[in-house]
């Protein structure tokens, strides 16, 4: 890390040692490049576990965000038991005032970079998606992202396009001119920039995990940057009436699946590693852990390899009957999955 800031030209600072980490939950994966950075031994696994999104499945009511959720300044809560602590900018925001945020976004940016901070925003370039921000210069922000290495896809962002979702590389540019797309005069500004801190003992942050997740399992819906979520049972149900009323799109039902189907197989790994954690946790409730979510791991991959990735996007969704057939046991299995959560964390109170 040392050293890290250096002048690559007349006007661009970078920050060295700093990229993308590649997940499918990008708000995750900024997080583990920030991790990665301050050289933080953790796991891809235990980022997931820690935050709670290893056992999480949350839905926004237009089936259209994988990334909308769970808010994010929770997640940056849990992330302080790992060590790291994130602080920035998060609002959506219209006319003037969104001026005025993206351009106290860039004057905070240009101070972490040039502390040595790493930092990360969302909707910077690819929509719904958080990019981290290796470099500035006088025009604006370089980002490391899931389209990094397309053509152009390493273009400057300047500044006063945060939060609109301009990506630079020739893809996107051109769906963009396809689609006829007019600039908004607002968005959701989402910079934040982060520094090392004391982590947490290991009894405390798996505890607030998973209480994290009991919470917000139990509540069903949350409502979030105006917009109403749904979460666990209740997701399930959503997907299903999506399904029975051809309400659902298959291109974002792909992006769901590949996010799900990550998670739960970090989940079991993360249950794998809690058994090797001096913990004196029932071996036997992780075993059973394990099991269930090692099912949930199986069944999304099947959804995966039926509705990968596709572009240009497809609306319909092929084998209805056998999606239907497949989200109806997996809710089955993620209701079983949380009774096994409960009790985990019913034995981590009593250490």
């Amino acid at each position: 890390m040392q050293d890290d800031v250096q002048m690559r030209s007349a006007n661009t600072i970078r920050l060295d040692h700093y990229k993308f980490s590649g997940l499918d939950a990008s708000l995750l994966g900024a997080i583990k490049s920030v991790t990665d950075y301050y050289q933080i031994p953790l796991t891809t696994s235990s980022i997931y576990g820690i935050t709670g999104l290893a056992f999480l499945h949350i839905l926004d009511e237009d089936l259209m965000e994988p990334n909308g959720g769970p808010p994010e300044p929770e997640i940056f809560k849990l992330a302080r038991n790992i060590g790291v602590n994130i602080e920035g900018i998060h609002a959506y925001a219209e006319g003037d005032y969104f001026k005025s945020l993206q351009a106290e976004a860039w004057e905070k940016a240009k101070q972490a970079i040039n502390a040595k901070q790493p930092v990360f925003a969302k909707n910077i370039d690819i929509g719904n998606q958080t990019s981290v921000i290796n470099a500035y210069d006088d025009i604006g922000y370089y980002t490391d992202s899931w389209h990094t290495g397309y053509e152009h896809s390493e273009d400057v962002i300047p500044w006063d396009l945060l939060g609109l979702s301009l990506c630079p590389c020739i893809n996107c540019v051109n769906s963009r001119k396809a689609a006829e797309y007019a600039n908004p005069t607002g968005g959701h500004i989402s910079l934040h920039w982060a520094y090392p801190i004391q982590a947490a003992e290991d009894l405390s942050v798996i505890r607030d995990a998973l209480e994290f997740v009991i919470r917000l399992n139990e509540e069903g819906t949350y409502t979030w940057m105006g917009k109403m979520y749904f979460v666990g049972q209740s997701a399930y149900e959503r997907w299903l009436r999506a399904l029975a009323n051809d309400d659902i799109h298959n291109y974002y039902f792909s992006l769901f699946v590949e996010i799900l189907n990550e998670s739960r197989n970090h989940a079991v790994r993360f249950l794998t590693e809690l058994k090797s954690k001096p913990l004196e946790i029932n071996e036997r409730l992780i075993d059973e852990g394990i099991q269930i979510y090692s099912e949930i791991s199986s069944k999304y991959k099947a959804l995966r390899d039926m509705y990968p990735y596709e572009e240009p996007p497809v609306r319909e969704i092929k084998e209805k009957e056998r999606c239907v057939a497949i989200v109806s046991e997996l809710m089955t299995l993620e209701r079983s999955a949380l009774t096994t959560i409960k009790e985990i964390h019913a034995c981590l109170r009593q250490l």
